[in-house]
C-alpha cells in the first residue's frame, strides 16, 4: 500500500504539471495560428516564375541541372531542433536513411535531426535549424550548398524530404526532387509528350518568338537559382507549421495521459483512505470487545 503522503505529493505534482502543460499548448496553439495569419502567398510569384520558364527553350541544350548525369544522389533533411518534435524529426531521418546508398550525400537542417543522423555513422552536412522568423539569410546559404554539391560532385539527384503540414492533426513526411528539374520548361516538357501546364498570368502566344539577351546557360542557370530559393523558403514555412501542429497534438496526449493517470491517482487515494479507516474503525472495536471482556468497561 502506497503511503497517503505519497499519494498526496503525486496527486499535487500532476495538478501542478497538467497547469504547465496546458500553458504549453496554448503558447503553441498561439504560435501557430501567428505563424499561419504570416505565411506569405507565393501563387502570384510562381505564376509569373511559370511564365518566364515556358518562354525558354531548352530542346537543345543540356546542362547538368536538366538531367543526363549518372552520379549519387544529394538527400536534403528539414528537422527541427523546438522541443517535443523528436517523434516528427525521426520520421524524417528514418525516411531520409531508408533511401540513402553508398556514394549519397546527406545534408541535415537542424542540429537535432543531425544528432540523430550521427547515431548511424554516416556522413552529413549539417545546417542550423530553422528559426520562427525563417531567415533568408538560411534559405541563400542552404541554396548556394546545394547547387555547390550538385554540380562539383556530378551528382544526379537532389531531393528534400520534410515534414508538410496537410492539417492541424495531420502532418506527412514528403520528398519533393529538385534536381534534375527539366519539369520546369514546359517547352520541354511539350515536346517529351506531356500535356498542358499550370496557367500564369500572361498571355504567351506559342508563335511568339524569344530573344535571350543573355546566353542561355546564363539564364537557366539563374531561373533555377530563383526557384530554389522560392521553394526552400515555401518548404521552411510548410516545416515550421507542421513544428507546431505537431507540438500541439504532442502536448494535447501529453494533458490526456496525466488526467487519466490523476484519475487513477485520485482512486488509490481514496481506497486507501477508506481502507485505513475501516482498519482504524476494526481496531477499535477490537479494543472495545476486549476491554469488555475483562471488565475494564461496561
Amino acid at each position: 500500500m502506497i503511503p497517503l503522503t505519497i499519494l498526496r505529493k503525486d496527486l499535487a505534482f500532476n495538478k501542478v504539471m497538467e497547469s504547465i502543460i496546458d500553458v504549453l499548448k496554448g503558447v503553441a496553439a498561439t504560435e501557430y495560428f501567428h505563424l499561419q495569419s504570416k505565411r506569405k502567398s507565393f501563387d502570384e510569384f510562381e505564376a509569373y516564375l511559370r511564365d518566364i520558364f515556358a518562354m525558354v527553350d531548352i530542346n537543345n541544350f543540356q546542362h547538368p541541372f536538366l538531367g543526363g548525369v549518372s552520379g549519387g544522389n544529394n538527400i536534403i533533411l528539414i528537422t527541427s531542433d523546438s522541443g517535443f518534435l523528436g517523434e516528427l524529426n525521426m520520421s524524417v531521418v528514418n525516411y531520409g536513411l531508408a533511401q540513402y546508398r553508398s556514394g549519397d550525400t546527406l545534408t541535415v537542417v537542424g542540429n537535432e535531426g543531425a544528432r540523430y543522423i550521427s547515431e548511424n555513422e554516416a556522413k552529413y552536412k549539417s545546417f542550423p535549424g530553422i528559426d520562427d522568423d525563417i531567415s533568408y539569410d538560411l534559405v541563400l546559404k542552404l541554396r548556394e550548398h546545394i547547387i555547390k554539391e550538385f554540380t562539383s560532385k556530378k551528382l544526379s539527384n537532389t531531393v528534400i524530404i520534410y515534414p508538410h503540414f496537410v492539417s492541424f492533426s495531420v502532418q506527412k513526411i514528403e520528398q519533393f526532387q529538385l534536381f534534375p528539374c527539366r519539369f520546369l520548361f514546359p517547352q520541354a516538357a511539350l515536346s517529351e509528350g506531356s500535356h498542358g501546364r499550370k496557367p500564369g498570368l500572361w498571355e504567351i502566344d506559342p508563335e511568339d518568338k524569344v530573344v535571350l539577351d543573355s546566353p542561355l546557360k546564363v539564364t537557366v542557370e539563374y531561373l533555377v537559382r530563383i526557384w530554389i530559393g522560392q521553394l526552400l523558403h515555401l518548404i521552411f514555412w510548410e516545416s515550421k507549421l507542421s513544428e507546431w501542429a505537431a507540438r500541439v497534438m504532442h502536448l494535447e496526449r501529453s494533458t490526456n495521459e496525466i488526467k487519466d493517470q490523476q484519475k487513477k491517482l485520485r482512486l488509490q487515494y481514496f481506497r486507501t483512505m477508506h481502507e485505513r479507516s475501516d482498519k482504524s474503525t476494526r481496531e477499535i472495536f477490537v479494543s472495545r470487545m476486549a476491554l469488555i471482556k475483562t471488565g475494564a468497561i461496561v
